[in-house]
């Protein structure tokens, strides 16, 4: 084979080679093209399945705020009767004495009664602040409190309700010195509330729940305590799940205990419990202490 043929033969095979590889860049062009569009089209899943969870969790949200105002709700309702009570006491003082000034003409008395008036007067806007206080819907609003202070605004709205209604000796010990813990107050008092209020419950013939505020190693600790029926070993790890309930049918919707760890834990706590059948439970409520 001469030069000429060879060279050919040469261009040929170069010829062949290249559309060889021009016919596996297409290919390869088509296979990434067509990876590309699966990708473009898996984000595209992607990014509506991320829309439709945003969605979701958004309703979510909403669904555990009006579990919140409809909890609080129902704990207002079942106090009435002791919001009443510490509404009318001051406002029959502030009429009697009212009907006193009319009556008389010294100036000593006059006096007296307008102070007395001024004090009750002062007594019924503290129970209708915390009363609105209790009930506000707004975001949770942190500030530096003395859990003392939650526990006396607290015992302002049950102690009347549980003794008088509930056949319950209400018992608080406050610790002395403790440090102040950095919560929305009003969070706080909606979870004893709801503690307290099933401690009565444990305790349909009557009985004694007793508060106690101490330090616990950097915590601060309250721990609410009651003689009832106490809860099982089985029920104890459950009975902070959502809807789960020991109540008989139509009794509770069993959020309660829920709402209360959501509320704790979303301001830097944790809550606990401890229970014994037929001696009674403890709730502890630890927040972290702040130092001032």
């Amino acid at each position: 084979m001469n030069k000429k043929e060879l060279s050919e033969k040469r261009q040929k095979e170069l010829e062949i080679e290249l559309e060889e590889t021009r016919s596996l860049s297409q290919t390869r062009n088509r296979l990434l093209l067509a990876n590309i569009q699966e990708l473009d089209g898996a984000y595209n899943v992607l990014k509506e399945k991320l829309k439709e969870l945003k969605r979701r969790d958004e309703r979510i949200k909403s669904f555990q705020e009006e579990l919140i105002r409809a909890n609080k709700l129902s704990a207002l309702g079942e106090l009435a009767g002791s919001i009443a009570h510490e509404i009318k006491n001051p406002l029959i003082s502030i009429q009697g004495f009212a009907k006193r000034i009319e009556k008389t003409k010294e100036q000593g008395k006059i006096d007296n009664y307008a102070k007395l008036i001024d004090k009750e007067a002062g007594r019924l806007s503290n129970v209708l602040l915390k009363l609105l206080e209790f009930s506000r819907m707004d975001e949770p609003q942190k500030e530096y409190v003395d859990v003392n202070e939650i526990v006396d605004d607290t015992v302002l709205f049950m102690e009347h309700h549980l003794t008088r209604f509930k056949n319950m000796e209400l018992v608080v010990e406050k610790g002395e010195n403790l440090p102040l813990i950095k919560v929305d107050k009003i969070h706080i008092q909606q979870t004893l509330v709801n503690i307290m209020m099933n401690a009565a419950q444990a305790m349909p013939g009557g009985g004694i729940i007793r508060i106690i505020t101490e330090k616990y190693d950097s915590d601060v600790c309250i721990a609410i305590t009651d003689n009832g029926t106490g809860i099982t070993e089985e029920n104890i790890n459950k009975i902070f799940e959502p809807f789960f309930t020991t109540k008989e049918k139509g009794q509770g919707t069993g959020l309660g205990l829920s709402l209360c760890k959501r509320l704790i834990e979303a301001n830097g706590g944790r809550i606990e419990a401890e229970s014994k059948v037929g001696q009674g439970s403890t709730f502890r409520i630890l927040i972290p202490s702040v130092e001032m």
